[in-house]
């Protein structure tokens, strides 16, 4: 047994020895095995995923994607999809998305390719209903058949007719009239017998861009003219474009939808204990299927719920539907949200017309109640981010017309002046601390003055109202 046990002594140090060359190779087996996964990911062809964006007007769809193109430091372009419409008749076609994007990269053709293209108001190209009309729908299902191959990644010619291409001085045009004759041109200029007269002014003046057009006195008015820029029938300088890495993130507020989907998910109102929905009711949550949110306290949103089915019966065909895999909706903005918009952002609107009554020498006081007054408003009107300036200007319209040339030094909005229910505040240089009572009492006016009162106007002892 002392021998045995000896012998198991002597070659513990062996299996150490083993067990640690078997780790060794598990972790290069390991390694190698990663480096063929990241070789195979590496050969692995990676395709975009466009995006359709659902939300009603004034909740920041346009700055989200404008912010995701910040952050990546792509190219970016938006455009609105109202005046586009098909091939051939009056409006704009579908490339001037590409043009607009080669034009936010200085006509780079190699970054464009990788950038991303917003396209707003999508739904107002949906597919009219069928109708007595016999008028071709140019500006809905045509444009919608025109964005496919688009979507889906081809090439796209996009025309510069903006003069980018050309650099330089505009060469002198040739003298005029009798005896005002330059010196003959070289015997290599000379015009072909037959040809129109006049110099070769639209050749000098040929762009120099890619795939240039071809200019000529054949290819305007007589005497090569026809080369001048974008008017004179020139064609400019080509872009071939390839857009199967361009990000294509189409918006739209889609009004009427929520009917839609409501109609599809909402539970029957008959029988007993079911609920009763309103005709155009969008708001009750007596559904068939199960809710998106995990917040049981938010609103319930319809968009939420869309289909494919949705989007069809909206106007959209199924091509167009089929080349947007990913479809999201965003909310309304609630109270909380639309007072950060008001007083967070660089260019939030406080600040503007803090700075613009800065510039008479006057001094922009808004309380916290009157920021949440302004925010329900907007909600009211159902307007958005959007809805917040037009609040802000009849409130400051008064502020901004008597401040220049007076004595006013503070200009106090409280929640009373928002409701409209007296004028607002003014006070003088030396009326520091009565600006500061007035500010304190209108936010703490509810819980420092009995229910019966809050309804009551304040006294204005305080303050100077005009």
């Amino acid at each position: 047994p002392g021998h045995q046990q000896g012998m198991q002594t002597a070659s513990a140090p062996g299996d150490g020895a083993a067990a640690g060359e078997s780790a060794s190779k598990d972790a290069a087996q390991a390694e190698a095995g990663a480096l063929d996964v990241s070789a195979e990911s590496l050969d692995t062809q990676l395709e975009k995923s466009n995006v359709l964006l659902l939300g009603p007007t004034g909740s920041g769809k346009t700055l989200l994607a404008k912010t995701l193109a910040q952050v990546l430091d792509v190219p970016f372009s938006v455009s609105d999809a109202t005046p586009l419409t098909q091939a051939g008749y009056v409006g704009e076609d579908v490339e001037v998305v590409i043009q607009r994007l080669l034009q936010s990269c200085d006509y780079d053709v190699a970054r464009a390719e990788q950038g991303i293209v917003f396209i707003d108001e999508i739904d107002k190209i949906a597919r009219k209903p069928d109708s007595f009309s016999m008028s071709k729908d140019v500006s809905g299902e045509g444009v919608q058949q025109g964005l496919l191959r688009m979507l889906e990644g081809t090439v796209v010619t996009v025309t510069d007719k903006s003069g980018h291409g050309h650099h330089g001085p505009m060469p002198p045009f040739p003298p005029q009239g009798p005896g005002a004759q330059g010196p003959p041109p070289p015997p290599s200029a000379q015009p072909a017998p037959g040809a129109a007269p006049g110099g070769d002014l639209g050749g000098s003046m040929r762009r120099r861009g890619p795939l240039s057009g071809t200019f000529g006195p054949s290819s305007g008015m007589p005497g090569g003219f026809g080369g001048m820029g974008s008017g004179g029938g020139g064609k400019g300088d080509v872009y071939q474009v390839d857009t199967s890495n361009i990000l294509f993130i189409l918006s739209g507020a889609f009004v009427g939808l929520d009917r839609v989907i409501m109609e599809r998910v909402a539970k029957g109102s008959i029988g007993f204990g079911n609920t009763v929905r309103r005709a155009g009711d969008t708001t009750t949550p007596g559904l068939n299927v199960a809710p998106v949110s995990f917040d049981q306290g938010a609103v319930f949103n319809p968009l939420e719920h869309v289909e494919p089915g949705d989007l069809v019966k909206f106007g959209l065909i199924p091509e167009f539907i089929g080349r947007l895999p990913v479809v999201t909706s965003v909310g309304a903005l609630t109270r909380d949200a639309l007072v950060r918009v008001l007083v967070e952002p660089k260019n939030a609107l406080v600040r503007q017309y803090e700075a613009l009554l800065a510039l008479s020498g006057a001094q922009l006081r808004i309380t916290q109640t009157a920021l949440y007054a302004i925010a329900q408003q907007a909600i009211d009107k159902q307007t958005g981010a959007r809805g917040l300036r037009r609040i802000m200007e009849n409130l400051l319209l008064e502020p901004m017309f008597d401040c220049p040339g007076s004595s006013v030094r503070y200009v106090v909005i409280d929640s009373e002046v928002v409701a409209f229910k007296k004028r607002p505040l003014y006070f003088g240089k030396i009326q520091g601390a009565d600006v500061e009572t007035a500010v304190w009492n209108d936010e703490h006016r509810e819980s420092a003055v009995p229910a019966a009162v809050v309804g009551s106007e304040p006294k204005r002892s305080v303050a100077t109202s005009v």
